[in-house]
């Protein structure tokens, strides 16, 4: 049986061929393969916010380019995340770079990302960024510029920061018209966006929590709540809802899902992932529809990241105690243009205007690479043309926006109706919430954003 060229097609090659920089297809997929990055981690990685910034750095980064390599002490131990006991080089190895003592392998006009104080020389030429976290904000900047420590922000923080790294090299390869992307300094505050604003230090995080749609945004979400060090995360529910099974596609943004994996339920992945952390996870393989409703004693903080409008007219009607939607773009302009609404809201999810019904679809895009393959597969150049592009470094920013906002809630009982937020052009567009919120009910637990003391020796080592 042949497989539909969109259930194989990685999401963030298909930037090229919507934006037209390549002829065909094929060469976009050539031109995928030849790009490359590094990543420089020194005595970061000895705790778990560097080990977050590390590992997300490493898992975006593959998906993104053709080629990474990673200069770091390979033999520490992994105390959380998706590659928790194992050693750093044997989660490079997994996610598909290369483990190197030195830049010396490095092409000089590669990006180079050094994260936290990582000092290693690397050749002239290229894009060389710095990757730092300061309370709930990621910073990247230009590795001769800005000051700081690295590891004074929170894991949220750390993992943002990462994932923002990554963001700025692949546009610095990209080398849009206009874009700065790799020359600027650019920061994203995860308690309140686009200002200085700090929150207080993250010690305590909601109890329950619930994730609806386990593709790009659903499988980010899950990556960062298995960095949440939870004094007992037994006492953690994470309730887990999709019906799809992963094809090979999901891999280029989905970071939960390997190269050619089994078919199984999204759902699974995320389950076997969030378990190993030590999570009680509730299984729903069913849809949000018109008859979901949640009992008046949960308080669960609804993370929803699904890729349609009826599931998000939903929302106001389930009975959350606090929902928070997000939404990417999805085209060459804005597909690291993200939105995150919450839920109460002034408007409720029916009545969002950009979600009726009505609203006119995304344009499907016309390239000669589209128009190339549409002699050979019209209806996979019809499949390629309507499908979103998307990158996994997104889709992490977008998370950990969702989780600090949703910690914040908890926190505070304040928040933002509506958050806005581009990559691109660093804008931010903010509304107050207009509802009071209860996630209290469901307690708060203690957090440690030092984690588990790291020693002896990953599970697996040299195996």
């Amino acid at each position: 049986m042949t497989i539909p060229i969109i259930d194989t097609f990685n999401r963030t090659t298909l930037l090229a061929v919507h934006e037209g920089t390549r002829a065909t297809v094929n060469a976009a997929l050539d031109a995928h393969v030849a790009t490359g990055m590094a990543i420089v981690a020194d005595s970061v990685a000895s705790d778990v916010r560097g080990q977050a910034a590390l590992c997300t750095a490493v898992a975006t980064a593959v998906r993104a380019f053709g080629q990474v390599i990673v200069i770091t002490d390979g033999k520490v131990p992994l105390t959380a995340g998706l590659h928790r006991g194992h050693t750093i080089v044997q989660m490079i190895d997994r996610e598909g770079a290369r483990h190197a003592d030195d830049l010396t392998d490095v092409p000089a006009d590669w990006p180079v990302l050094y994260l936290g104080d990582a000092a290693r020389p690397a050749p002239a030429g290229g894009v060389r960024l710095r990757a730092r976290w300061s309370g709930w904000t990621a910073h990247v900047h230009p590795v001769d510029t800005g000051t700081g420590h690295a590891v004074e922000g929170n894991v949220l923080a750390a993992i943002a920061a990462g994932a923002l790294g990554v963001h700025e090299a692949f546009g610095a390869i990209r080398n849009r018209p206009g874009s700065d992307a790799g020359w600027r300094t650019i920061t994203v505050n995860l308690w309140q966006p686009g200002t200085s604003t700090d929150g207080p230090e993250l010690t305590h995080a909601p109890a329950a929590w619930w994730i609806v749609g386990l593709g790009h945004l659903g499988q980010a979400y899950a990556w960062v709540m298995s960095w949440l060090t939870y004094a007992d995360p037994s006492r953690v529910e994470v309730v887990l809802q999709d019906t799809q099974r992963v094809v090979d596609a999901n891999h280029s943004t989905g970071l939960l899902t390997p190269v050619k994996p089994v078919p199984v339920r999204k759902t699974r992945l995320a389950e076997a992932v969030l378990e190993r952390a030590g999570y009680d996870v509730v299984i729903l393989d069913r849809r949000l529809d018109h008859t979901s409703r949640v009992l008046t004693e949960d308080h669960h903080v609804a993370l929803l990241g699904v890729d349609s409008l009826d599931p998000r007219r939903l929302i106001s009607g389930v009975g959350w105690k606090l929902a928070i939607d997000a939404g990417l773009g999805v085209g060459p302009a804005d597909f690291n243009a993200l939105l995150l609404r919450r839920f109460p809201a002034q408007v409720p999810s029916d009545e969002v205007p950009g979600w009726k019904e009505n609203v006119s679809q995304q344009r499907r895009a016309a390239t000669a690479a589209l128009a190339d393959l549409e002699r050979r597969d019209p209806c996979g150049s019809v499949q390629l043309a309507g499908t979103a592009v998307g990158a996994a470094f997104v889709g992490v920013v977008t998370a950990c926006l969702g989780v600090a906002q949703g910690a914040r809630a908890a926190l505070l009982g304040d928040g933002f109706d509506v958050i806005n937020l581009h990559l691109q052009t660093d804008d931010v567009d903010l509304a107050p919430a207009t509802r009071e919120v209860d996630v209290v009910g469901g307690r708060l637990l203690p957090v440690s954003d030092r984690g588990p003391a790291i020693s002896g020796t990953a599970a697996g080592e040299g195996s």
